[in-house]
């Protein structure tokens, strides 16, 4: 847990970064473009790791299938906890909480919450297949160059180059939260009882990667470590270059195919299961990338908890990833 304290400082100073140029009224319209370079360089160095251990790169078929595995156990395993807890709590179908008020107050407060965060559903559907490319290019390019050109003695500098990535990631991912501001707000408007669903997502994830264990030839402890991941595919697997490089390459894997069957269910779930539903399945991404994709397919409200939900998952990845990783 030694580079914990470090990225949770880092994250801090991001913060308050953040809130005080937005008390200043200055805003950096290229915050996302430094966070896309940066993520995009953070898996090309991880890629570049990857190919440079060729009994990864002769077992890539076997990799993709077992992250498949626990992509399908903890996108059911989270599912089913929220389903339980949204049922335990009141909460309707649609996401009201029974007998608390009228159907159409609640879709007339539901209407001004979605007019109010149409901007920034924008910004995400204009930048996800953006994001989604410059990941898939940067982490073939560095197996490529890992596997047929970088000398091992290179190589073996990649750990620092991930920490320095890490530290520039999250410094930007701190600061755009801190220019947001409205966090204390969605937390007032969603109520204590919201604030228990991440907490399902995490034990519900947990509980069947663990399951997972049972049919895949990993440990627990492994299986784990690829569950706390929660969709961050940028965070989870640097964290884990140092601890396993399979283990990296399988939750890299796994947390991008988190996100994409994230994207493709997520208005089925709405449709078949339930509005809150939908904030469980795609972990961290919940945040950001997915967020247009449960406003769009519930409301501007299910919208406010899929922040607060992503948020909270993101919080606890490297919490838990350390942890568990030290167990």
């Amino acid at each position: 847990m030694g580079v914990l304290p470090l990225y949770l400082f880092i994250t801090l100073i991001g913060y308050f970064t953040g809130a005080f140029l937005k008390k200043k009224g200055i805003t950096l319209a290229w915050i996302g473009m430094v966070q896309t370079a940066a993520i995009t360089c953070l898996v090309f160095i991880m890629g570049v790791k990857i190919g440079a251990d060729e009994s990864i790169v002769s077992s890539l078929d076997t990799i993709g299938l077992t992250a498949l595995i626990i992509t399908l156990f903890t996108v059911a395993g989270s599912l089913a906890a929220v389903f339980i807890l949204r049922k335990a709590l009141g909460f309707d179908r649609e996401g009201f909480l029974r007998g608390k008020a009228s159907g159409e107050a609640c879709e007339a407060e539901a209407k001004e919450k979605t007019t109010e965060e149409a901007p920034a559903e924008e910004k995400s559907d204009g930048s996800s297949s953006v994001m989604t490319w410059c990941i898939v290019g940067a982490v073939g390019a560095g197996i490529a160059v890992g596997y047929f050109i970088m000398p091992q003695w290179i190589v073996s500098f990649s750990g620092g180059l991930i920490t320095a990535g890490l530290c520039v990631l999250l410094f930007f991912v701190g600061t755009d939260i801190g220019t947001e501001g409205t966090i204390a707000d969605s937390f007032r408007k969603a109520g204590w009882r919201i604030a228990l669903f991440p907490i399902a997502v995490i034990g519900g994830t947990l509980a069947a990667a663990a399951l997972a264990s049972l049919v895949l030839p990993m440990g627990v402890r492994d299986a784990l470590c690829i569950g706390a991941g929660f969709g961050w595919y940028s965070l989870a697997p640097a964290m884990l270059a140092e601890y396993s490089v399979r283990i990296s390459a399988v939750s890299f894997i796994h947390n991008v195919m988190r996100e994409l069957i994230s994207i493709l269910i997520i208005p089925t779930v709405a449709r078949r299961i339930g509005y809150i539903e939908t904030i469980s399945i795609p972990g961290a991404p919940a945040m950001d990338v997915c967020l247009p994709v449960v406003e769009k397919s519930t409301r501007g409200d299910i919208a406010v908890y899929s922040f607060i939900s992503g948020l909270t998952l993101s919080i606890a990845v490297p919490v838990l990833l350390s942890f568990i990783m030290n167990i």
